[in-house]
């Protein structure tokens, strides 16, 4: 199904990042050096062939050019959108029928390339999932 996008002119406070390709790359190892030996992150974080989408509170959240911020959306709030856009269709009509069709929430609707991540992946950022993350990209 494709979407319209608009601007969101009231966009909802960042709540994790979204970065694609060679930005998802550059994130991971920039989560990387920042772990440094500690042991706890505040954030948590999923990834998929292509894509490294980090959650937390919005000063914990990594930045680098490529990453963009995303948060749940009031009027939908098992539906991530990016924090700048929003789908021209009304929120939680739309919130709803996706969370009826995949079963899953929250679930990150990213408008290009339109994809549907689910978010209920994301762990404790540590050591452990980037290098399974790092792991999953060498061999892909």
């Amino acid at each position: 199904m494709a979407l319209d996008w608009i601007d969101d002119e009231a966009p909802p406070a960042p709540q994790g990042v979204i970065a694609l390709g060679d930005d998802a790359r550059a994130l991971l190892a920039r989560l990387q050096r920042s772990l440094d030996g500690a042991t706890a992150s505040p954030l948590r974080a999923t990834a998929h062939h292509d894509a490294l989408v980090v959650l937390g509170a919005a000063d914990a959240l990594p930045w680098l050019d490529g990453v963009r911020y995303i948060a749940p959306h009031p009027d939908a709030p098992m539906l991530w959108l990016p924090t700048h856009q929003r789908p021209t269709l009304p929120l939680d009509l739309l919130g709803a029928a996706m969370l009826r069709r995949h079963a899953r929430s929250p679930l990150l609707l990213w408008p290009a390339p339109a994809q549907l991540v689910p978010l209920d992946r994301a762990r404790p950022v540590d050591a452990t999932l980037l290098s399974r993350i790092a792991e999953h990209w060498s061999t892909a």
